[in-house]
């Protein structure tokens, strides 16, 4: 297959479309950005996924035994069709001399990832839905996708490479920036801006996963989850379940660790946190989600000089009341919207995820691991219309 490469490299002005799906009670994110030297981006979308598709990739993720094979084709099939018309959205409020990308970035829904093989110890896999064939012959651009797989191929064990992205977007700020993504896992990024040097990049903890499968089994709230932190604002968190909480195994392993989908669900089975009232329990378990990341940055950042900021992006921005628990744990340390950098909140993971790759296409080499000597592999695969 001809690798498009040297093609794209010759482009000055390149725009990329990125499409990035996400897994369950998620949606698509779409983002259209200019390189040129600097980048800039140009428009973003999201688009949630419909109720059926929704509640079929839980299904899938969960491995029910009522999804069907058939289920699972017709998932396929929908989500290519879901990316692609989130993508022509994005496109459709530009003027139309910019509305053809040079290619598109494309981050397919991870369904399941995990370990397989004897006592599924012996090596990582992962199950990701959407026809990146498909995305490529609706827009007749080269698509280049499968990131996961690769990092998984290159020894990993299935992350997004979000960096040098993440030290682009980190010169927005000064001094040491610390990023911390809440969707449904919390992931920290910790970046001294001065020597572009990233510091800690690792899962740290749940984000919104146990307040959602919490409200989406036991109570009636329109949407399924807590959009803006009323319903735990109601509670009150209870501080020795909180305390056993944040000092289960997990929690207490070093950077970098990785957290899959359903890495947390059993702390809802806590005895103590049973026995709370509904409101105290979804209370405590969003006070969780700020804790284990303040504990986090308690145990890995080494360094004597505070960070200047932190950085919040993620749907749970909105969470008011998830963003004053995490002032008031990393206070005096201010804590902002990723939005103050004039990134969507909902967009960091993406933009970086879409910065990197231009960067690969530019020709810097990109590791997928830190150190001295860092395996580099192709950063994904690339699919021609």
């Amino acid at each position: 297959m001809m690798n498009p490469l040297s093609k794209l490299k010759k482009v000055k002005k390149r725009k990329v479309l990125v499409i990035s799906g996400g897994g369950v009670q998620s949606g698509i994110q779409c983002l259209y950005l200019k390189f040129n030297g600097n980048w800039d981006l140009l428009a973003s979308s999201f688009s949630p996924y419909p109720q059926k598709v929704s509640d079929f990739i839980e299904l899938c993720a969960k491995q029910d035994e009522s999804f069907r094979l058939c289920d699972l084709s017709w998932l396929d099939y929908k989500i290519s069709t879901l990316l692609t018309e989130s993508a022509k959205t994005v496109l459709m409020g530009l003027p139309t001399a910019l509305r053809s990308p040079h290619y598109i970035v494309l981050n397919k829904p991870v369904i399941w990832r995990g370990a397989i093989g004897e006592n599924q110890q012996q090596s990582h896999w992962d199950f990701s839905l959407g026809d990146a064939q498909y995305v490529a012959s609706m827009f007749n651009v080269p698509v280049l996708t499968d990131f996961v797989r690769h990092n998984i191929l290159a020894g990993g064990i299935g992350v997004l490479p979000t960096n040098p992205g993440n030290q682009i977007i980190a010169s927005r700020s000064s001094g040491i920036a610390v990023f911390l993504n809440i969707g449904a896992i919390s992931r920290m990024s910790i970046i001294d801006v001065a020597t572009s040097t990233v510091l800690i990049d690792s899962d740290c903890g749940p984000g919104s996963c146990l307040q959602n499968k919490f409200i989406k089994e036991n109570l009636n709230i329109k949407d399924g989850f807590d959009r803006d932190g009323c319903f735990a604002a109601e509670g009150k968190v209870e501080g020795d379940c909180l305390n056993k909480l944040a000092s289960t195994e997990w929690f207490l392993k070093p950077a970098p660790k990785d957290a899959l989908f359903n890495q947390f669900d059993d702390l809802l089975l806590f005895p103590t946190l049973k026995s709370l009232p509904a409101a105290d329990q979804v209370a405590t378990i969003t006070a969780l989600s700020a804790r284990s990341a303040y504990d986090f940055f308690r145990r890995e950042y080494k360094l004597k000089i505070a960070p200047n900021a932190v950085y919040v992006s993620g749907g749970a921005v909105n969470n008011l009341t998830l963003m004053e628990y995490l002032k008031t744990y990393f206070s005096p340390i201010p804590v902002h919207s990723i939005e103050t950098l004039g990134i969507p909140a909902d967009m960091r993971i993406p933009l970086a995820l879409g910065i990197t790759s231009d960067a690969y296409v530019s020709g810097v080499s990109i590791p997928w691991e830190s150190g001295n000597s860092p395996r580099i592999d192709p950063l994904a695969r690339w699919v021609l219309p």
